[in-house]
């Protein structure tokens, strides 16, 4: 158990943990070397330790659910799963901290893994801006990237389910209140608006917990970027039932709040409305349905194609006899299709047939790895080797399963086995460097990232990496440059996007527009009237219907006006 000072800052997604965790970081806590970039929904950052987010979401997954959580299941964490990590954290023997709200869902956990050690800072929001924020924030990213949507996409459950929102904001927030009730000495509890109003966190902080964080660091809270407002169909979605529960909860926690503003009730603005466009895509509904009727035999048919449950995938295995096909199909097999069968009921189809194929025993490791059974992917990685199978790829490969299961001296042996082994291979150096950053060996760390730009100029995934770490290290100009000349020769989705971020880091209202400018060029041949109208066949709600397609179009509006 840790004897230095360690402080979670949650609170439920969009409530400000990511300004509030920037704020601490400005004044000293440490949060973490991984930590999430920015993006259009968070321009200054998330401030998420990467680590602890995956923590969180492999116990979600286990439990058979996701940071959607609403209650739905039960939540069953596994003994002692943070103590890796916190051990790894407080090496530095330096106060840290780690912001995430799915820490929210695992206060217990925390508080028995980290002791008297721990202090808890909670922001909280009211449940109706907390709602139109993720719904803004999903109805956009599904506007401006079309993607095809079913019944299991993420971002659509929200008007799938109307009340998912709501639902997932009582389990987080209910958590939190027992937890602040029964721990008053170890928490801190603010509301998001006392926070941008400028109440005095960090000197709050150090008075009652004892830490030692910078009081005259300059506040990040931009006003600018402060959304405080719901529109009404967050509340013509809800239940009479349900709102009662969530304003019993809200006033739970007001009365727990150390720091409120005089004014905690909800701004309510009535919808964007284009009903003309709106009458388009109710139009393209129509012929879509009227289109699908008439064939509705050959719809059906198809959709029993297209279903291929885990049995018909063991099937499907065992009757390959050909070792070529059966490195085919696993290659193939998407992760998440197999996550819940267990590996050894597939593996006894291939391992007895194959288990002196070098090639085949390759792709059940890469199978193993996608799946995060990083074990088992060691083992096949080292079974394949000993038949004779090896290139330098596969001592990276160990080397990052060994760096997921914090085996960080192993894994920077396989690191430098590789590299000895091809000395030209750029992927090597900057995977290599991300090791290194993990261990705060900094200037390591940016030597081997520039190692692997040396070799790969024209390595998008080099050049992401390294300019990221660049402006984590207060080297944003320069990674902007590196960007900018990277687009000048060769355009490349992933360095636009990296130089989107960047942008925005650098300046939000310029930051953004650039962002806008490069989706307006992506949409601007396609058809969008039609996706959305195809998307709105998924929405059996005509209240939740309606809502999401005043959003798509407000959000294609807001590209025209750019």
């Amino acid at each position: 158990m840790p004897k230095i000072k360690v402080l979670i800052c949650t609170g439920f997604h969009r409530s400000a943990t990511s300004a509030t965790a920037n704020y601490l970081n400005n004044a000293g806590l440490d949060l973490g070397s991984n930590l999430m970039v920015g993006n259009i929904s968070n321009v200054k950052g998330h401030f998420e330790d990467w680590d602890a987010v995956l923590l969180h979401d492999e116990q979600l997954v286990d439990s058979t659910t996701s940071w959607q959580f609403h209650d739905e299941c039960e939540l069953s964490p596994e003994p002692n799963f943070l103590s890796g990590y916190i051990k790894q954290r407080s090496e530095q023997n330096l106060p840290w901290g780690v912001k995430d709200p799915r820490a929210c869902l695992f206060l217990n956990e925390w508080k028995k893994a980290l002791g008297d050690s721990g202090y808890y800072l909670f922001v909280v929001r009211h449940w109706s801006s907390c709602i139109e924020s993720l719904l803004h924030r999903h109805s956009r990213d599904l506007a401006y990237a079309l993607p095809e949507l079913d019944r299991d996409s993420i971002g659509a459950q929200f008007w799938i389910q109307p009340e998912l929102a709501a639902k997932m904001w009582l389990a987080y927030n209910k958590r939190l209140v027992k937890f602040a009730k029964e721990n008053s000495d170890l928490t801190l509890v603010v509301t998001q608006r006392a926070v941008f109003e400028g109440v005095p966190i960090i000197e709050t902080i150090n008075n009652k917990f004892g830490f030692d964080l910078d009081e005259n660091v300059e506040s990040p809270f931009d006003a600018s970027l402060f959304r405080d407002k719901a529109s009404k169909t967050v509340f013509s979605q809800l239940s009479r039932s349900l709102q009662v529960k969530l304003n019993a909860v809200w006033a739970e926690l007001l009365d727990l709040v150390t720091f409120k503003s005089d004014d905690e009730s909800p701004i309510i603005v009535a919808e964007f409305i284009d009903n003309e466009l709106s009458e388009l895509v109710t139009t393209q509904i129509e012929k879509i349905v009227v289109e699908s009727l008439s064939n509705v035999t050959e719809s059906v048919e198809t959709d029993k194609q297209s279903t291929v449950p885990y049995t018909k995938w063991q099937t499907d295995l065992s009757e390959l006899a050909e070792p070529a096909e059966v490195v085919s199909y696993l290659d193939k097999t998407p992760a998440k299709m197999i996550n819940e069968i267990e590996p050894n009921n597939w593996l006894a189809i291939v391992d007895g047939q194959f288990s002196l194929n070098g090639q085949v025993l390759l792709s059940i490791a890469k199978l193993s790895m996608r799946m995060k059974k990083y074990e088992l992917a060691i083992n096949y990685f080292q079974k394949a080797v000993s038949v004779g199978v090896y290139f330098p790829y596969v001592d990276m490969m160990i080397a990052q399963c060994k760096q997921a299961l914090e085996q960080c001296k192993e894994a920077e042996f396989f690191f430098n086995k590789a590299i000895k082994a091809n000395p030209n291979n750029p992927v090597f150096y900057t995977n290599y460097a991300k090791l290194l950053v993990t261990l705060r060996r900094t200037q390591e760390a940016k030597q081997q990232f520039e190692l692997g730009m040396k070799k790969g100029p024209n390595q998008p995934f080099c050049l992401v990496a390294y300019c990221d770490f660049l402006s984590k290290e207060s080297e944003l100009n320069k990674a902007i440059f590196i960007a900018e000349q990277f687009i000048i020769e060769k355009e490349h989705p992933s360095v636009q996007n990296l130089l989107a971020r960047l942008r925005l880091q650098q300046n939000a209202e310029s930051g953004k527009q650039y962002y806008r400018s490069q989706v307006a060029d992506k949409l601007k041949d396609k058809d969008t009237i039609d996706w959305l109208a195809k998307s709105c066949l998924l929405i059996d709600s005509s209240i939740a219907e309606q809502d999401f397609i005043n959003r798509c179009l407000g959000h294609w509006k807001l590209l025209n006006d750019k």
